[in-house]
């Protein structure tokens, strides 16, 4: 049973005002605290955990929690915010960051250029590789789950496919979901990073020219081909066309294999690193003089040693020139 329209939760913490959306195993509602601010709260879908004997239940609200605790430890500006989790009932509950803004799925009815569509997509290239640092996936990115915040460039990756590593019959898979790859249609070939490079690669084809790519599953089937998107539009460059095409690849080995790889073959090749907490100003004047200070002392060293070898050791045919002299 969905929650409705005024129902609070924790005793009055939380005010459902109304529901966002529904996947396949959870479902998402807006909420407001007792401040009004407002958050994102993500829930198992209690129909379908009716439908599981109570060891799969078990095994469900398990991956769920498991993986929500997971994402709670990701800090990162491009991952929304996990702010608590909590149990209402017998369900497992995630409240999470409202971003405002618009999805990019809205904001596609235009095609990006290349510069605008590759500076989303390095952001949430970037957010990935944390998530897959920390033995996550997302599993279910697509336009409509990246949003950018108001008046900003700042992308932000949300609704996350919590517990999609649990299978049960009745559950449909990902069918036409043309952003999903095909192991998310198969019980027998595994996920892996390669899962979102797929995901990522599509939400760049759509982004570029404006049309949804042929299903994994049309492709596999022989249905359907998957168009080239430089065909669709010619001011894509040779480069970014080719990565789309081979982070699309139909096998999971023929992709590349970590989201950095794929980001490499777009020309983004930096690797990111875990920012460092800012430093005030005194402590950064310290460091300098710090290092100021070693190297004085090595190079007096290095004179008073070469100094020494001049009077004592070393013959006149061999003495030691300074360091700006010894050239």
């Amino acid at each position: 049973m969905a929650w409705t329209v005024g129902q609070t939760l924790q005793n009055g913490k939380y005010l459902i005002e109304k529901e966002l959306g529904r996947e396949r195993f959870g479902i998402t509602y807006l909420a407001r605290d007792e401040q009004g601010n407002e958050f994102v709260i993500k829930t198992l879908h209690e129909d379908k955990l009716k439908q599981l004997t109570p060891a799969e239940q078990d095994s469900l609200k398990s991956k769920f929690v498991d993986e929500a605790r997971k994402l709670e430890g990701c800090k990162y500006p491009h991952i929304v915010k996990i702010h608590k989790t909590f149990i209402e009932g017998q369900l497992y509950c995630l409240a999470m960051e409202y971003i405002h803004g618009d999805s990019l799925a809205n904001l596609v009815s235009r095609v990006f250029s290349e510069k605008e569509a590759l500076g989303y997509i390095e952001q949430i290239g970037d957010a990935l590789i944390k998530i897959h640092g920390k033995g996550l996936l997302h599993r279910n990115i697509k336009p409509a789950n990246i949003r950018v915040r108001t008046n900003q460039s700042e992308a932000v990756l949300i609704d996350f496919d919590l517990a999609g590593e649990f299978d049960y019959p009745f559950i449909y898979r990902w069918q036409n979901e043309p952003f999903a790859p095909i192991e998310l249609n198969s019980q027998k070939i595994l996920t892996g990073a390669c899962t979102d490079v797929y995901s990522l690669a599509a939400t760049l084809y759509v982004l570029l020219t404006g049309k949804l790519p042929a299903s994994a599953l049309k492709r596999t089937e022989g249905k359907a081909d998957l168009i080239p998107p430089k065909v669709i539009n010619p001011h894509i460059s040779k480069r970014v066309n080719h990565a789309i095409i081979k982070g699309m690849e139909l096998d999971p080995t023929h992709r590349p294999q970590t989201m950095q790889e794929w980001l490499n073959l777009l020309g983004l090749r930096r690797s990111f690193a875990i920012a460092l907490p800012k430093q005030p100003r005194w402590a950064v004047a310290v460091e300098i003089l710090g290092v100021v200070g070693i190297l004085a002392a090595v190079v007096s060293t290095n004179i008073n040693v070469l100094g020494f070898l001049e009077r004592h050791i070393l013959p006149p045919s061999e003495k030691v020139m300074p360091f700006e002299e010894n050239r």
